[in-house]
This record gives structure tokens, C-alpha cells and sequence, in this order.
């Protein structure tokens, strides 16, 4: 390192995570200095009273314990802690709360009510089912303070009034639980028809992007993506390659068996040629799929990312074997010519089109069932054009 030079900073700043613990504890704060606040003005107006060491005790225990608890959740709190965290801010809450209420002499009213704030602490940040748990403990910590009392003290003249407001306390716990499971539920099915509308949607933008007839993109999507794959081979400098296949003699095909058969026939040929060309990202992977897609009628369009000429030519050829090897029945065979072109850099995508659409018509003018190739700026290898098949040949 050179003098004077600065060392690199490679601390990490954990700020935003303190900062996000601390947030998390607000709630659980706010109900305690709000009660203290509360319980300390019921002293003073003498409906409630408290010994000072146990006063003093009880608040360095709350002091204490939520220290640590936010101590313990420092680290970032991330969504799934929260509401861990969050319950066990309320679970503290309404332990304390069950602690005064069997410290304190006086009337309790202020009991319920911190009981219910308690449980209100967590309300937002938790999920139903330890939301009904905390609604379970502060009903049976309100219950549990009033038989301490009762047994410490005996039955006293409020005593009927006192129960009935535990009754009602606890009773405003049961609806607050099954609230929150109805919130739940409610959330529940919003997220299941949210996820149903999602796919809905990607359903539709697929249907968007494909020929109906033959599940293959349809020409709007096949050449936006070799529009696309242009752009990028002009920014990276990779090679692609296009080839366009025609259905030999499909005129003749859906004049003599009608255009139902028709349909099947271009329908099982994209089927075919489809696995051809996924058995190929297999055999020889690229980056991007390659992709097909119907131009119209019986001309389909394959993009071919990554490969060059020599990869083109054993894809067209691929596919052209795929094709006419299964014959469709006993009396329809079916052929396809193919003629491949690989981008120039700089050529207009109509030109490459041109040229691959001038290749494929030399391979019907020299007999159907052929495959034949554009001539390059750079022709391929001699060695790859020496073992290509008969059916392969340059047009230049």
C-alpha cells in the first residue's frame, strides 16, 4: 500500500440491523412506560398500592429481561423473526402484567386493560396461531392473579365485580383469537387468488407467444427474439445462425387429404422438429435455447444462438431426418427442405432472412428433402464441408 494511501474500510455496518432491532422493540416500550405511567398515577390518587422494593424489583426485571431480549434480536430482523421476536415481547408483557396484578393491592383496574395492550403488541406482527396462544396466556394469567389474590386475601366486597371483569376480559381474548384466525384465513385465500390471477396471466402471456395450431412461438415472438438475438451478437460478437424450413409439397397435401390432415401434418412436424432441436441444446448446450417459430403457412423459422454454420447444418439436418424417417400413416409421408444462413455482422435482419429463404428454395429446386446453406463471408472449414451428407450444399 502506498504512503499516505488510506486502508480499505472492511468493517461491516451492521447500523441498518441495529437500527431494525431497536425499531422492533418500540411497541413493547411504549406499553411499558405507558402502564408504569398509568399504575404510577393509580398510586398517587391511592386507588392502587405497591410496595416500593417490589416496585423497584419488578421494573429492573422488565428493564433486564427486555434488554436481553433485544440483545438476542441484534442480528438483521428479517420478516420470519419478527413475529418470533414480536411474541416474545408480548409474552413478557403479559408475564410482568400477571406479576403486578398479584403485587398490587387496590381494586386492579388496571389490569384488563394492560392484559389486553399485551397481547395488542404482538397483534400485527405475528401470526394467528401464536397470536392465539398469547390470547390463551394472558386469559389464564388474568385468571391465575385473581385466585392468588383470592387465596392471599380472601373473598372482598369487589370480589363478584372483579370476576365478571376477567369474564369479560377473557372473553375479549377469545374474540380477538378468532379474529385473527379469520385475518389468517383471509390472507390465506387473498395470497391463493393472487397466485391463481399470477399464473392466469403467465398462462395468457404464453398463449400470447404461441401458434395455437402448432404450440410453436408465433411469428410476432420468433422475430421480436431474432431481433434480439441480432442486438446481442452485434454488442457481444457471438455467432447465430437461422434456418428456415418449408413442408415439401403441402399445397398438394391439403388439397388431396384436406385441411384437417393438413393441420396434423404441421403439427406433428413442429412436434418433431422441436425434440430435434432440444436433443441438440443437449448434444451441443449454449447459453440460449434454441427456438422455433411458424413465419406462416408451412414455414417455420429456427434461431439458433451461439452456433455457427457447421452447427447449423447438423440441426437443419436433424430435423429434416427427424421428418421424413416416421412416415404420418401408411400412404402420407412428409418431407421438409431447409436452408440455413449464419449472421453477418452488420446485415439487416431482412437480409439474413433473404438469404437463408434463398438457400431453402435451392433445396426444393434441386429435389425437396434437402438441406442447403448460404454462402458466408466466412465459409466453414473445408474438412466440415468435406464430411457433411450428400444433402448438404452450399448456395452462393
Amino acid at each position: 500500500m502506498a504512503d499516505g494511501e488510506p486502508a480499505p474500510d472492511l468493517s461491516i455496518d451492521d447500523q441498518p440491523a441495529q437500527r431494525a432491532s431497536w425499531q422492533a422493540s418500540l411497541p413493547a416500550a411504549g406499553f411499558y412506560l405507558a402502564w408504569a405511567g398509568l399504575a404510577f398515577l393509580s398510586h398517587l390518587a391511592g386507588r392502587t398500592t405497591l410496595d416500593p422494593a417490589a416496585a423497584a424489583l419488578l421494573a429492573g426485571a422488565v428493564l433486564v429481561t427486555n434488554a436481553l431480549l433485544a440483545l438476542l434480536s441484534l442480528p438483521a430482523v428479517r420478516e420470519d423473526s419478527d413475529s418470533a421476536i414480536a411474541t416474545a415481547q408480548a409474552g413478557l408483557a403479559i408475564a410482568w402484567t400477571t406479576v403486578y396484578a398479584v403485587l398490587a393491592e387496590g381494586p386492579g383496574e388496571l389490569v384488563p386493560g394492560m392484559y389486553l395492550t399485551a397481547v395488542l403488541v404482538a397483534f400485527t406482527r405475528t401470526d394467528s396461531v401464536r397470536l392465539r396462544q398469547l390470547c390463551l396466556a394472558a386469559g389464564g394469567g388474568y385468571a391465575l392473579s385473581m385466585v392468588i389474590r383470592l387465596l392471599a386475601n380472601g373473598a372482598g366486597e369487589g370480589l363478584w365485580g372483579e370476576v365478571l371483569q376477567c369474564a369479560g376480559v377473557i372473553g375479549m381474548l377469545v374474540l380477538l383469537g378468532r379474529r385473527a384466525r379469520q385475518t389468517e384465513s383471509d390472507h390465506e385465500g387473498l395470497r391463493d387468488e393472487v397466485g391463481r390471477l399470477q399464473q392466469e396471466v403467465e398462462r395468457m402471456a404464453r398463449s400470447a407467444e404461441r401458434d395455437h395450431l402448432t404450440k410453436t412461438f408465433n411469428r410476432q415472438y420468433i422475430m421480436d427474439a431474432l431481433l434480439r438475438e441480432k442486438a446481442r451478437a452485434d454488442r457481444t460478437g457471438r455467432p447465430f445462425s437461422v434456418c428456415i424450413f418449408d413442408l415439401d409439397r403441402f399445397k398438394s397435401l391439403n388439397d388431396s387429404h384436406g385441411h384437417l390432415v393438413g393441420d396434423r401434418v404441421l403439427a406433428i412436424f413442429a412436434n418433431r422438429a422441436r425434440r430435434a432441436l432440444r436433443a441438440m441444446d443437449a448434444i451441443n448446450p449454449t447459453r440460449f435455447r434454441r427456438a422455433l417459430g411458424r413465419l406462416g403457412g408451412e414455414e417455420f423459422l429456427a434461431i439458433l444462438p451461439g452456433t455457427e454454420i457447421d452447427g447449423a447444418l447438423r440441426c437443419a439436418e436433424r430435423v429434416r431426418e427427424a421428418v421424413a424417417r416416421h412416415p404420418v400413416d401408411r400412404e402420407l409421408e412428409i418431407t421438409v427442405s431447409a436452408g440455413v444462413a449464419e449472421y453477418r455482422r452488420g446485415e439487416t435482419v431482412p437480409e439474413l432472412l433473404t438469404r437463408a429463404d434463398q438457400a431453402m428454395y435451392a433445396a426444393k429446386r434441386s429435389g425437396r428433402n434437402r438441406v442447403r446453406v448460404s454462402a458466408a463471408r466466412n465459409p466453414p472449414p473445408r474438412k466440415a464441408m468435406e464430411s457433411a451428407k450428400p444433402s448438404l450444399r452450399v448456395v452462393r
